[in-house]
């Protein structure tokens, strides 16, 4: 074993000690050290060789005169070299950007790239997936992996060539550009000291890489395919590649760094990166630029890579170059999407494009609205559209809602912008036609958009993008352009069907005349973009409306209309339409009245918002009634849920706004008093209705008690059917078999009457908590949940700052105003009872001997059992999915309150079976103590009973409890209240 391999085993075995990335750096620098030491031998041996010969001749060669030439023009190369791969062209993308002299930097934004190959993980990396809860269970035999880094694939073959291939828009060029700057960066810091370099070096920036610091030398294809010699010559070779580089290195100012460059082509101390294949159109130019590329693959012990489309890989035979192993770039995962944003939006305030104070908010709303829609997470896998996404939500609207303007940036982004080579003609351009628009093409993309969801419609099953046949786009497109010239329109049809397959990833040529929209998105933004300019728009509208495979395309298009077109007009038309027909139509009208938006609303029309004639006050009646009365088959669960959702905007706007201590509610939800709580509503004629229809009586005495499900304990193996975020192995440990589920039934009393509130408290209540500065008042907190508050107080969540609200507060999957509150720790559930006795008492609607408080678990199952020995709060009858919401309901979210009301108990409290699990004022040693519990220290456990939306039919009983800590924010933890006499 040479020296250099048993320093490196050495390493090796300190793994587990060390860590990934410290052993991963100090193997990159002994490779590094040793390359260099290699280099610096043979330079000696050539000079010692240069001396002999000198020797034998008697006389002493004189100084070189080009060596001093030859460094500063390397220096210069690499700065060159740094300075073009760090500049994000974000012009590229956002043309608005111009106006800002300091780039993005690409060192700041870059996320390393995966392949879609797997790899068995080290001891190390087992050891650490061992020690992690959260991950998914393997089944037997399955042997742990993870995805190949694009990095470790240009090492992975021993002959060090590589083919990398990846979709449109997938990072092809930018994990190029970064490899080049980090390898650049690393070669200019080892010729000067006084270079710029990141905290740990450049070479640390590339997690796994093992060839060493290579001097990296880039070449786009595509300027080489146009390299006049190359053209001209009967064969491709290295020595055009080297008279390409000697030009374009004369160009940058710098042509004494050639020999240099060409030596560690040669000697293997150099990087060969050679971007772009794809690019390279027309069999004579791509057969050069094949053989130059074979050439260099004989010609060089340097690494080359390759990059490349897969679809333009596949299908040309001069692409496919052998000896070059192919591997394919993997979509980005949840991690590095997070990644990204996070770093997204610090580089943003670092370069003065958005206030550094918005940097946290701004982190958190994104990545909350990429995980709020699974089309948004779709298309967030793939860079270039992910960037798009955090351009057009900084710069033009807040997502999801803002998402039609999304979708229309990235099509016009594919469509004209991206892959358009420096000084080359647009495809507007290419196309010769002066009166044809930007505009006018996107109307021909958006009928091809509208006939491809006709296709999808037919076909029910799919979930993805409509396939189109050749002679259909062909005719749509020749029938478009036959108005500018109609002996040119079949031609002019196949340029723009080329430019679209070829050049921009828009639509993709799935097979022999067989096209797609690259994301069913884009074909539903295409779809409503064509609706919306259509003649007989309401009657086209009007009959698509039943069918909920259209929904999402005509919610797209209200979105455009009101956020691009600036028109309410056609929107409220059909709002007005819908919301007098069928539940699925009334709710669809109710997600286009939030897009427009009361504000917008009352601009264009006060008496939009009149009571009771309005169409907001009608779309409230219809989206409660469908609420709380609808039912299957026309109203299931999932359809009822959406009818919350949009009720709870509809009501009070986003949650943000309720936060403030004058929030403006003109319309509330008629059924819960306690959202407005210190608002002009509370003095309203209704308001002391709502207080009796929200709170339930329960009248003291004798109840039956304990465990329905017997013996069976809790089930220890529930982890895959929830979220990995969810911090499963906590949850579980709090969900063990508590001491009172083991036992049968007993009778149990109530020593006092009290009322135990209809639902649990949801955001909307909360929110008037918040408004009050609740988090900062401590007279309203326990001495323990006070110390909670604080920073450090909470180590669970590694919490750095003082908690101000919620976990889940900014979640836009948990905080529609209806929804249940979740997220919060028994500390902020009992910091709220304290807030609204004092409300109560100061309001006079509360007696001063009376509290609000949190239940105790007797309390609880008495208003779930009632007085017998019912099984389930409406009774014995199982569970089904229109009474309750759990696994089988499939809405996998806590439901806005009020769902639910066939599953009701006999007191007329809802939600007491699914949805959410309610701390109780009750230790988990004493399941049977009377009196609530004042506080709680970190270590007792607390009891929770209820059950969750994620949770199986087993656990929808009244007994139903489990214990944990009273600090956990789960996102399935909530809370309900009681008014009782004060407790001493």
């Amino acid at each position: 074993m040479s020296d250099i391999a048993a320093k490196i085993a050495r390493l090796e075995a300190q793994r587990p000690d060390l860590g990934d990335a410290a052993v991963d750096a100090a193997i990159a620098a002994l490779r590094a050290e040793s390359a260099a030491q290699s280099r610096q031998e043979m330079r000696a041996e050539r000079i010692e060789h240069a001396r002999q010969i000198v020797a034998e001749n008697y006389y002493e060669a004189p100084p070189d005169p080009t060596v001093a030439p030859r460094a500063a023009a390397m220096s210069a190369y690499l700065r060159r070299t740094v300075a073009e791969c760090n500049a994000l062209p974000l012009g590229q993308i956002d043309r608005t950007d111009a106006a800002h002299t300091r780039p993005l930097l690409l060192s700041q934004l870059y996320i390393g790239l995966d392949t879609t190959e797997q790899v068995e993980l080290s001891e190390a990396e087992r050891a650490e997936l061992e020690a992690d809860q959260t991950r998914r269970p393997r089944a037997p035999g399955e042997r742990p992996t993870r995805p190949l880094s694009a990095l470790e694939a240009l090492s992975h073959d021993d002959r060090r060539r590589t083919m990398l291939l990846g979709a449109p828009g997938s990072g092809k060029s930018t994990f190029v550009s970064h490899l080049a700057l980090c390898l650049a960066g690393a070669a200019l810091c080892e010729r000067s000291r006084d270079e710029a370099q990141p905290e740990s070096g450049w070479l640390a920036c590339l997690p796994r890489w093992g060839l060493g610091d290579l001097l990296p030398v880039r070449v786009v294809l595509r300027d080489l395919a146009a390299f006049a010699p190359l053209a001209a010559a009967p064969r491709g070779s290295v020595r055009l590649l080297e008279e390409f580089l000697a030009a374009t290195l004369a160009d940058a100012g710098c042509p004494d760094a050639l020999a240099e460059l060409t030596a560690a082509l040669r000697d293997g101390g150099a990087l060969l990166l050679l971007d772009g294949l794809d690019e390279v159109v027309g069999s004579p130019v791509l057969q050069r630029v094949a053989e130059t590329i074979r050439d260099a693959d004989k010609g060089y012990r340097a690494p080359i890579l390759v990059t490349c489309r897969p679809l333009d890989y596949r299908e040309e035979p001069l692409r496919q170059i052998a000896g070059f192993p192919t591997f394919t770039l993997a979509e980005l995962d949840d991690a590095q999407i997070q990644r990204f944003v996070g770093d997204w939006y610090r580089e943003l305030a670092e370069s003065g494009r958005r206030p550094a104070a918005q940097t946290e908010a701004d982190t958190q709303a994104l990545r909350d609205a990429v995980a709020s829609r699974p089309e948004l997470r779709a298309l967030a896998g793939t860079p270039l559209l992910l960037t798009v996404m955090a351009l057009v939500h900084a710069f033009r609207g807040t997502l999801p809602d803002a998402r039609a303007l999304l979708y229309y940036e990235c099509i016009e982004l594919l469509l004209l912008r991206w892959r358009q080579p420096r000084g080359e003609s647009d495809l507007l351009e290419k196309l010769g036609l002066p009166q044809f628009r930007s505009s006018d093409l996107l109307a021909l993309m958006a009928q091809l958009g509208y006939e491809a969801h006709l296709r999808a419609e037919r076909d029910k099953g799919q979930s993805g993008p409509a396939d189109l046949d050749e002679p259909l786009v062909m005719h749509i497109l020749a029938e478009g352009f036959a108005r500018y010239d109609e002996p040119r329109r079949f031609a002019l049809a196949e340029l723009v069907l080329a430019a679209l397959t070829r050049g921009n990833g828009l639509l993709l040529k799935r097979g022999p005349s067989v096209y797609t929209f690259a994301h069913r998105t884009f074909q539903e933004f295409l779809a409503g973009y064509h609706l919306k300019g259509q003649r007989d728009y309401r009657k086209l509208c009007g009959e698509r409306a039943p069918q909920a495979h259209w929904h999402e395309v005509l919610t797209l298009m209200v979105g455009y209309q009101v956020l691009q077109d600036r028109d309410l007009d056609k929107p409220l038309s059909l709002a007005e339409q819908l919301i007098t027909r069928t539940p699925l139509e009334q709710a669809l009208a109710g997600e286009l009245l939030v897009l427009i938006g009361q504000e917008r609303a009352a601009a264009y029309d006060q008496g939009l918002l009149k009571i009771p004639g309005g169409l907001w006050p009608r779309a409230r009646q219809v989206l409660l009634r469908l609420l709380t009365q609808g039912c299957t088959p026309e109203a299931p669960a999932p359809l009822r849920h959406r009818a919350g959702l949009a009720l709870g905007q509809l009501c009070y706007g986003p949650l943000e706004s309720l936060c403030r201590t004058a929030a403006q509610v003109p319309m509330p939800d008629p059924r819960l008093p306690l959202a407005v709580i210190g608002l002009p509503a509370q003095r309203s004629a209704g308001w002391q209705k709502a207080q009796d229809y929200y709170w339930r009586p329960l009248a003291a005495g004798p109840f039956w008690y304990g465990d329905d499900n017997g013996s069976r304990a809790q089930p220890e193996d529930e982890g895959p059917l929830r979220r990995a975020a969810s911090a499963l192995g906590r949850a579980l440990r709090g969900q063990e078999q508590t001491q009172e589920q083991s036992g049968l039934l007993q009778r149990m009393q109530i020593a006092q009457p009290c009322k135990i509130a209809r639902f649990p408290v949801t955001n909307a209540d909360y929110a008037r908590f918040v408004a009050a500065d609740g988090y900062a008042e401590q007279h309203w907190w326990t001495p323990e949940g006070w110390t909670f508050l604080q920073p450090g107080g909470h180590p669970y969540d590694d919490q750095e700052q003082i908690i101000t609200c919620p976990r889940l507060w900014n979640s836009l999957r948990y905080n529609s105003p209806i929804q249940p509150v979740v997220g919060v720790s028994w500390y902020e559930a009992a910091a709220y009872c304290i807030w609204l006795t004092e409300q109560g008492h100061q309001d006079g609607w509360l007696p001063v001997q009376d509290e609000i408080r949190l239940p105790t678990s007797l309390e609880w199952e008495r208003a779930a059992r009632h007085t017998d020995q019912r099984r389930h709060p409406w009774g014995d009858d199982p569970p089904q999915p229109e009474r309750a919401n759990y696994d089988q309901t499939g809405i996998n979210l806590p439901s806005p309150v009020g769902c639910f009301s066939a599953g009701a108990a006999v007191c007329g409290a809802e939600d007491l079976a699914g949805n959410v699990l309610e701390w109780m004022a009750t230790p988990n040693d004493r399941p049977e103590q009377n009196t609530p519990e004042k506080d709680f220290t970190r270590r007792d456990r607390v009891l929770l009973s209820g059950s969750a939306f994620w949770q199986e039919i087993e656990q929808l009983c009244c007994g139903s409890r489990v214990r944990d800590d009273p600090d956990n924010r789960n996102d399935y933890w909530s809370f309900r209240v009681l008014w009782s006499p004060r407790s001493t």
